[in-house]
């Protein structure tokens, strides 16, 4: 029998190479003889670098760049089969890299998501993917783009300093791209990403992410008076949807960098191979943190469902848990599961994943296994 096991990660509990890992180990305690393909699985956001390269059998790489408030730090990249590079700009620009504590909203800056495509582009890579989520920063991509040679200045036509966050945004009375790399004209650039909030407004990425990132009502909408401002810089009105996407980053990536939006998860099931290499199995195997009504409406896990169906596999979903809306989920998995066992402290749930998720590849093995017509 042979399983395609094509999982997101559980947040807070497990990454998904190590939700395949924890299946596999299942399978092999009911049919050692089991043929099984891992093909752990993220949308562009925590994971996508290590998903990706895995799923695509590349080989990560590490740059020295700087974080969202300037410190240094080590990012990785993947180099994937054909030479493109997969990056996550929370590598450089993520709000885990910032302490409770040490959020500063107005301040973060994407300048060392540049200096990661810089050092990129100087390797020789023209193909890129970039997963976008897990940001710190509300910058529009500004800090970015000077990395990349942009140049801003102020009222008084004073270069504004590089590595500049949010809250100067509005400072900004003119924009010089002429000095970007000419590389990047030369260079195609996917932008990985399920957002659909627009740059600007009540569902901007300052009014619906910066108050995660630490901003207070005053400082969300100082954010989205300066993007409104840094968007009609460039003859935009900041409503196009996706353009919210991490700060603004999908903004500057499409408007600016002419990168092409996809689905995070499309995009990684496409570099993965996934239509080939699901082709003869016997079952795909998929889940989530939790699956609820967002799920139903096209996240990762029913991506993998779709695609499968094309090559007429089932996918069985077992999820961390199945909330309000996970019926609807029904019409696109063989079964749905979820592998919590009754009322318990998230925390106890959590640290069982691992446990669990191998508990219930056992026992469905076991059952599908029963089944001589299978």
């Amino acid at each position: 029998m042979k399983f395609v096991l094509a999982p997101d990660s559980f947040k807070n509990a497990l990454r998904s190479p190590e939700v395949c890992a924890a299946l596999t180990d299942g399978i092999r305690m009911a049919q050692p003889e089991a043929e099984i393909l891992a093909i752990p699985l993220a949308d562009g956001g925590e994971g996508t670098v290590r998903a990706a390269a895995l799923a695509a059998e590349g080989v990560l790489e590490q740059y020295e760049t700087s974080g969202p408030l300037g410190a240094p730090l080590t990012a990785e990249t993947a180099r994937l089969p054909g030479g493109v590079a997969v990056v996550e700009m929370a590598s450089a620009a993520g709000l885990e890299l910032l302490s409770p504590d040490g959020c500063a909203p107005l301040e973060a800056t994407t300048f060392g998501v540049g200096l990661l495509l810089r050092q990129l582009l100087d390797s020789g890579c023209r193909d890129f993917v970039i997963g976008l989520g897990g940001s710190a920063t509300t910058d529009g991509g500004a800090g970015m783009l000077q990395a990349l040679g942009a140049r801003f200045y102020d009222d008084a036509g004073r270069l504004l300093p590089e590595g500049i966050g949010g809250g100067s945004l509005s400072a900004i009375r003119r924009a010089d791209l002429s000095g970007l790399l000419p590389e990047l004209a030369a260079s195609r650039i996917r932008i990985a990403s399920d957002v659909t909030n627009p740059l600007t407004g009540p569902q901007g990425a300052a009014a619906v992410f910066a108050p995660q990132k630490g901003a207070s009502a005053a400082e969300a909408e100082l954010l989205d008076a300066g993007l409104r401002h840094y968007a009609a810089l460039f003859g935009d009105d900041g409503s196009r949807p996706g353009d919210g996407a991490a700060g603004g980053m999908g903004f500057a990536l499409r408007k600016l960098l002419h990168g092409r939006p996809e689905s995070g998860a499309e995009l990684l099931l496409e570099l993965a191979g996934f239509d080939r290499r699901v082709a003869g199995a016997d079952f795909v195997i998929t889940g989530e943190g939790r699956s609820d009504s967002q799920s139903a409406a096209g996240k990762l896990c029913v991506t993998v469902a779709r695609r499968a169906a094309r090559a007429g596999v089932p996918t069985i979903l077992c999820s961390g848990s199945l909330g309000p809306g996970s019926e609807l989920l029904e019409t696109e998995f063989a079964a749905c599961f979820s592998c919590s066992i009754g009322p318990e402290p998230l925390e106890e749930a959590l640290a069982a994943t691992r446990e669990r998720l191998t508990r219930f590849s056992r026992n469905l093995t076991r059952l599908l296994t029963s089944n001589p017509s299978r």
